[in-house]
């Protein structure tokens, strides 16, 4: 099942919900700039959803989260309760969170694990799942092994992974990478295109996350996404493939160019899926 995230298109949120469900797209991704604290804001979501039949798949708004010792530590749990309740309004069954990119002396690895597996258990009673990303530059959750350890460690059938296409083709992951890995931690898969210049440093990585993801087949490594996709399928792999792109490009695009764009990598994935 392919979902999108809604902020790719660059038109108000209504339209955004209006011309994704007039193409057939569904299924939808939130980030925390798609919703704020306000009431008001996630009830016009929630009626937005309901009106065009559409199901948030998962909403990427934890981040940074955990292994703090200090006043921050209540602070994050806080956040993370309020999440829940939001999602839970929203129908959303899947949080994804993020680990902290700052090493600090009030960051302990033995927290970070009571952290997440405090949160596994404040989502059981919403039937939420919670996804762990590592993130290359995190200096506690920076790999896959890492989160993979992380996984099982927190022992709870709610908690599992990301797998980030943009993260594993751009640190050159062999795809035999990826088969340590249980099918079945494996909660979403993020799938994002990129230019090949753009990650020679850690820097260039950070950057191309945060500002210059392409939609697969706009970048260099539409066939490697594929093959991914691809391999874990074949592993047995049934959840959503989520496409993000956040590339300053696809402000000036017109919205029926970037819904082409959305279809035509749609087509190419049903001959993987």
């Amino acid at each position: 099942m392919l979902t999108v995230a809604a902020n790719l298109l660059p038109i108000t949120l209504d339209s955004r919900f209006h011309e994704l469900a007039q193409h057939g797209f569904l299924h939808i991704d939130l980030t925390h700039k798609d919703f704020g604290a306000d009431r008001r804001d996630i009830e016009h979501i929630a009626a937005l959803t309901k009106r065009h039949n559409i199901q948030i798949s998962s909403a990427s708004s934890l981040r940074e989260f955990g292994g703090n010792t200090n006043h921050i530590h209540e602070y994050d749990m806080d956040l993370a309760r309020n999440y829940l309740k939001t999602l839970a309004q929203l129908h959303c069954r899947l949080l994804v969170v993020t680990p902290p990119t700052i090493r600090s002396k009030n960051i302990d690895n033995q927290q970070i694990l009571a952290d997440l597996r405090a949160l596994a258990n404040l989502a059981i009673p919403y039937r939420i799942k919670i996804a762990l990303k590592a993130l290359p530059w995190s200096p506690y959750i920076g790999s896959y092994q890492a989160a993979a350890a992380l996984c099982n460690d927190v022992n709870s059938p709610n908690f599992g992974l990301v797998i980030d296409t943009f993260h594993f083709l751009s640190e050159s992951e062999d795809i035999d990478a990826l088969e340590p890995l249980p099918t079945d931690s494996i909660f979403l898969v993020q799938c994002s295109d990129f230019n090949s210049s753009m990650t020679y440093s850690l820097e260039d990585q950070i950057e191309t996350y945060h500002h210059k993801r392409l939609i697969p087949g706009d970048g260099y490594y539409e066939s490697s996404i594929l093959s991914v996709m691809e391999h874990l399928h074949q592993k047995g792999y049934r959840g959503h493939y989520s496409i993000q792109a956040n590339h300053p490009q696809y402000q000036s695009q017109e919205t029926n160019e970037l819904i082409e764009k959305l279809k035509a990598f749609q087509a190419r994935c049903q001959d993987v899926l």
